[in-house]
């Protein structure tokens, strides 16, 4: 019995000290001044600038506007009345950055069809057999400047190519320059 008196008597006490904890966490609460909410901000997503030496689609274009010209100028292309009939068949890109192959094929193809010496056809056409082929690649070279530090340089790569005989005609390696 004596053992039972003691629990509740214990458990009694606990109650109220709880109770007086509670009541003390109550007027705390109460004494608090009301902060005013505010709308959560919302971030607008930008665009990760890059970098002033990094190498954009302008700078490859400047590069296959170069290249091709060099092209048209060497009278590799002058065929006397008639004109060539070329295909633009593959771009390879050697780098570790991933340029886009596909769009520097476009400009070559548009760059020669725009100069108006050659007949420019896609690789599966019927009614024109090409007679010459255009071929790329893209390659990177590190080239290192004073003070022991790296700089990363590319370029394009252009073969022109006789499609009967195989030989090649003209080639030209064409710096990818940023422009600043």
């Amino acid at each position: 019995m004596k053992r039972y008196f003691y629990s509740a008597a214990l458990g009694a006490v606990l109650i109220n000290a709880c109770a007086c904890a509670a009541d003390t966490a109550v007027e705390k609460k109460e004494e608090v001044p009301p902060v005013a909410v505010q709308a959560p901000v919302v971030e607008q997503k930008k665009e990760n600038p890059k970098p002033a030496d990094e190498i954009t689609a302008a700078d490859f274009r400047r590069a296959v506007q170069t290249a091709v010209r060099n092209m048209m100028r060497s009278g590799t292309l002058d065929a006397g009345t008639d004109r060539y009939t070329v295909t633009v068949s593959h771009i390879v890109d050697t780098t570790k950055k991933g340029f886009d192959t596909a769009e520097i094929k476009r400009r070559v193809a548009a760059e020669l069809a725009a100069g108006r010496k050659v007949r420019v056809v896609t690789a599966g056409t019927k009614n024109a057999a090409p007679q010459m082929n255009v071929s790329g690649r893209v390659t990177q070279r590190t080239a290192y400047v004073r003070g022991g530090k790296k700089r990363q340089e590319y370029y394009l790569q252009l073969v022109l190519t006789d499609l009967k005989t195989g030989m090649m005609l003209w080639e030209t390696v064409t710096p990818v320059v940023r422009k600043k």
